[in-house]
């Protein structure tokens, strides 16, 4: 398994924005069939509000790059550009670990 962390800084009064973008189904319905696509966590620092953090899993780091290096991938960064204050920054990782919590929402968070 391979993880790509894509990390920027936006305007901390614009997150919900960039949020609700990268969250639309326009933003996730390419990544969600792409081949070898796991998982993806978007977070935000709470030591420097604005960075956020896209992480995304897949299965090898060759269907990740492909992804990354697609023009559905591409699109979505168009989409947040403008509230950018920062320029994408990109980490990879081999993941040796995982483990998962049993429940990872709480009752209230599903509803």
């Amino acid at each position: 398994m391979w993880l790509n962390c894509t990390c920027t800084k936006v305007d901390p009064g614009e997150v919900g924005r960039v949020v609700k973008i990268l969250s639309s189904d326009a933003s996730l319905a390419p990544i969600r069939v792409a081949r070898g696509f796991r998982g993806m966590l978007l977070v935000e620092s709470t030591e420097a509000p604005g960075e956020i953090t896209s992480i995304t899993w897949w299965e090898s780091a060759e269907e990740g790059q492909a992804y990354l290096a697609s023009p559905e991938n591409r699109r979505v960064i168009e989409g947040i550009r403008d509230y950018l204050v920062k320029p994408l920054e990109r980490n990879y990782y081999d993941v040796h670990l995982i483990t998962a919590p049993k429940n990872l929402y709480s009752e209230n968070e599903r509803k």
